[in-house]
């Protein structure tokens, strides 16, 4: 295909599909903030975060689900407004692929001649197929997208054809082409930090809803000391998508960039996004002791999993000391044979336990992560994992019914024992409704279960620990519009 060359790029976080179930959630798009910092000086440059702009508006999206974001019409005004030559759309979860057709649609009613591409997991790993699903969209960037999303923009310029574009997928006529893979950029140090400038930073915090839903100061920000993950978990795509390596930035590097939030934006709280941000408990232990050292006084947490393993008395009272409020413990299932054999997670239930305690005695809160649902896993063990939670006693605590995720070892056996479709896309996967039933039990056992335990639960941590409850839940608290609502949709569900 001829190119045009590239000079003006608007990229797009598009509106977001969420179960009603579930909390709405207003951050920073990493991803795409990263991409803009690495083009920026190459190119006239437009971001667009249609979600935190439409944040209020809200619309039907299937028989089950909703999105919220700017309508399609005003992205497409924005799209002709602006002129560009290519539209780049991010797509981090499979849910957001349907948003990501329509906002490419939209593009080429502006200009059939504009240029769109699109990158993350979902495309990642199902290329082919995404291609097939839409004549709208030109590319996908598959992997780490700074490098390949600047070469497409040199080659446009140099006359180069797309097949010279490590990385890329493109379409010749009918036919998918996809290019060998992009190496992986090696040190990860050389990455300009998020443009954090380009996008509605106070947004973000004045909407209130962080990933993980909770806060302690405002503004908050979120940002990622490291890229992938060294274990090697058969539910997750992200190993895979980060080409099974785990990529960290020096502690110097990090702080640099603490030090512009703190000082610079005035930032008061820090969202650690990183796989396991304490794989390395040396590099880790001389991030949060660089935190005290130069003065950086915010709070912080982990929405995402930290490993267990790695903690110690030094590392928790670094942490605390750099201002740790709450650790986020990805446990996914209370069953020794499960974590071994099933998932392959590199944790024992006793360093669980005794992690817990460890982070409890230094009074920083627990939100704790588990899934039921996994092809082999039996009642039993299910139960188990529902009765290793409260064991458990953290103070915050999600459940979530396994959907399988495209690049996962579990896509690939959800697929042989005919549990889902080889081109299975999951547009519609949640983690709050099961997609499959097993000899084992069904989706709607599994449905089940998990509302109940969510009630059961949460009814006990009032009853148990009514302070630890208003601790952990007390930013919820001032958005009594938005914390009603969601409970009206749990009700209902």
């Amino acid at each position: 295909m001829k190119m045009r060359p590239i000079s003006r790029v608007m990229l797009i976080y598009p509106p977001v599909t969420f179960a009603p179930q579930s909390m709405k959630q207003c951050h920073l798009p990493l991803g795409l903030a990263y991409l803009a910092a690495y083009i920026r000086k190459e190119v006239d440059l437009c971001v667009l975060d249609a979600a935190a702009e439409g944040w209020s508006h809200e619309e039907p999206a299937g028989e089950k689900y909703l999105r919220y974001g700017l309508p399609m019409a005003e992205i497409e005004r924005r799209i002709a407004e602006f002129k560009p030559d290519l539209v780049g759309m991010s797509c981090i979860f499979s849910s957001q692929f349907r948003n990501v057709v329509e906002v490419a649609a939209a593009a080429k009613r502006v200009d059939p001649e504009i240029l769109t591409i699109t990158g993350g997991t979902h495309v990642t790993f199902l290329p082919e197929y995404c291609m097939k699903r839409s004549s709208d969209l030109d590319f996908i960037a598959r992997g780490e997208g700074e490098a390949t999303l600047l070469d497409l923009i040199h080659a446009s310029r140099e006359g180069r054809g797309p097949e010279t574009v490590a990385g890329l997928v493109f379409r010749r006529g009918t036919e998918t082409v996809i290019n060998p893979p992009r190496p992986l950029i090696a040190d990860i140090n050389s990455i300009p930090f998020p443009a954090r400038d380009l996008f509605p930073v106070e947004t973000y915090s004045r909407v209130g809803m962080p990933m993980g839903t909770v806060y302690k100061n405002r503004p908050y920000m979120n940002l990622i000391t490291s890229r992938g993950c060294a274990h090697r978990c058969t539910f997750c795509s992200s190993t895979n998508f980060w080409g099974n390596r785990y990529r960290m930035r020096s502690p110097e590097s990090v702080l640099e960039e603490m030090e512009y939030l703190y000082r610079d934006l005035g930032i008061r709280e820090f969202k650690f996004f990183d796989d396991n941000l304490t794989s390395d408990r040396a590099r880790a232990k001389a991030i949060f002791r660089g935190m005290i050292d130069r003065g950086i006084k915010v709070s912080w947490n982990t929405p995402n999993g930290i490993h267990v393993v790695a903690l110690d008395e030094e590392m928790l009272d670094l942490m605390k000391a750099s201002g740790a409020y709450e650790l986020t413990l990805a446990v996914e299932s209370g069953d020794e044979e499960v974590l071994k054999k099933i998932i392959h997670k590199p944790t024992r239930l006793d360093q669980l336990e005794k992690a817990a305690k460890m982070i409890r005695a230094r009074g920083i809160g627990t939100y704790a992560f588990f899934i039921i649902g996994f092809p082999g896993e039996t009642k039993e063990q299910i139960h188990r994992t529902l009765d290793f939670s409260l064991r458990l006693d953290p103070d915050r605590m999600s459940l979530f019914i396994y959907n399988p995720l495209p690049g996962t070892p579990l896509f690939e056996e959800c697929v042989a024992k005919g549990y889902v479709s080889p081109d299975e896309m999951a547009e519609d996967a949640d983690y709050f409704e099961g997609r499959f039933d097993t000899p084992e039990w069904t989706r709607d056992e599994l449905h089940r279960l998990r509302r109940n335990w969510f009630w059961r639960y949460h009814f006990g941590l009032i009853g148990r620990h009514p302070v630890r409850f208003l601790n952990s839940y007390g930013s919820l608290v001032v958005r009594p519009r938005q914390t009603l609502e969601v409970l009206k949709r749990l009700v209902r569900n």
